[in-house]
């Protein structure tokens, strides 16, 4: 569903709607529901808002008598296609589009299409043709299910993974990533790890991403199929199975946070396919995504300012360290990524961010880099 021009729409796979013929598509007139025209001839999977229109994303090829290959804009009056969207499908039938985002002025479109055509399920209209967006992502099972824009960067989440060989390595990353116009960021290895590493719903309340899916495991750490992103790490809201099988759709309302699904349990209650979040106590809530066992955690004594590292930060150790030292930086799936040895005097260490992408790290330090320290690098 979607507002735009201050009216309500809904999108799916319904022909009717109360007493109207509604060919997927309708507009809810404040008594009844009315038709978009002729709507269109398969399922509508994302309705978007946006001034020129609303944006009718789903697995079509007519939207009315128009040839909108799964994408099309609704201005009030007529459907339009959208940039002259070719089919991008290699023997499907139709563009399995999922969602559409308008991004740094472009229009981008996330699903399940392409195989052999350079199109593997992300694309976008760079002003004059539409393009493939880098490698996209592959796998015999993977997709785009949604995406979001939010502070800059576009936030795009699937069924997609690279973790262990069980996904397509040239996936930027495992069940959400984001775009920032030039580089991609994993967001601490997503869902790497789940035994099913979809994402089906994303929803920011103020700067807090929440994300649902099927997964059982997010940035290292284990949750119901529900977590949230505060912009350095994840956290979980309720323990590991809480839901079962899915959440598929979240929301919020007022102060409210809802989730639905095709769940039919939420932990003891049995809950039917909709529950709202009331809060809770579970205590093991934020992870901190290393996959190396966090051995010798820092002393008190020993700290980084300062932390988030941005350029350069002081290491300050305890006096009572072995003058011979390493640093050995992890990343948030525990693999080696670099190894400082510096000359230590007894006084703070010069710590320089150098190539480090942004992210969560391990930081061992010690004579024989035993003892560890957790860095955010922004």
């Amino acid at each position: 569903m979607a507002i735009w021009n201050g009216e309500l729409y809904a999108g799916g796979t319904f022909t009717h709607s109360g007493n109207s013929t509604t060919q997927r598509i309708a507009r809810w007139d404040g008594t009844n529901w009315q038709p978009l025209l002729g709507g269109v001839d398969g399922p509508v999977y994302h309705l978007r808002a946006y001034p020129d229109g609303l944006y009718v994303a789903g697995w079509f090829n007519y939207a009315d008598t128009v040839q909108a290959e799964s994408l099309a804009r609704w201005d009030g009056t007529q459907f339009h296609e959208v940039h002259d969207l070719p089919p991008l499908y290699t023997g499907a039938g139709v563009n399995a589009i999922n969602d559409v985002a308008i991004y740094n002025g472009q229009v981008f479109i996330g699903g399940n299409f392409g195989g052999g055509n350079g199109f593997n399920d992300i694309a976008y209209y760079d002003g004059n043709a539409w393009v493939p967006m880098g490698n996209g992502f592959r796998g015999a099972l993977s997709t785009v299910n949604v995406m979001e824009v939010h502070d800059g960067k576009l936030y795009i989440a699937g069924s997609f993974n690279n973790f262990n060989g069980s996904g397509h390595p040239d996936n930027p990353g495992n069940g959400i990533v984001t775009w920032d116009g030039s580089q991609w960021d994993d967001l601490l290895g997503g869902t790497a790890g789940a035994y099913n590493p979809s994402i089906y719903g994303m929803e920011w309340i103020n700067d807090t991403l929440h994300v649902v899916g099927r997964f059982d495991r997010i940035g290292g750490i284990h949750t119901g199929r529900i977590a949230k992103w505060d912009g350095y790490r994840w956290c979980g809201l309720i323990p590991e199975d809480y839901f079962y099988p899915d959440i598929s759709c979240i929301g919020q309302w007022h102060d409210t946070l809802y989730v639905g699904g095709s769940f039919t349990s939420a932990g003891p209650d049995s809950i039917n396919r909709i529950a709202k979040w009331i809060g809770g106590d579970y205590v093991d809530t934020c992870g901190w995504a290393v996959g190396v066992e966090e051995v010798g955690i820092v002393p008190a004594e020993a700290r980084l300012h300062p932390n988030p590292l941005t350029t350069t930060a002081l290491l300050h150790l305890p006096s009572d360290l072995s003058r011979s030292m390493e640093l050995v930086w992890h990343d948030a799936l525990g693999r080696l990524v670099r190894t400082d040895v510096p000359q230590w005097q007894g006084g703070p260490i010069l710590i320089e961010r150098g190539g480090l992408p942004p992210g969560l790290y391990l930081l061992r330090y010690g004579p024989k880099a035993t003892d560890a320290l957790k860095v955010l690098v922004h």
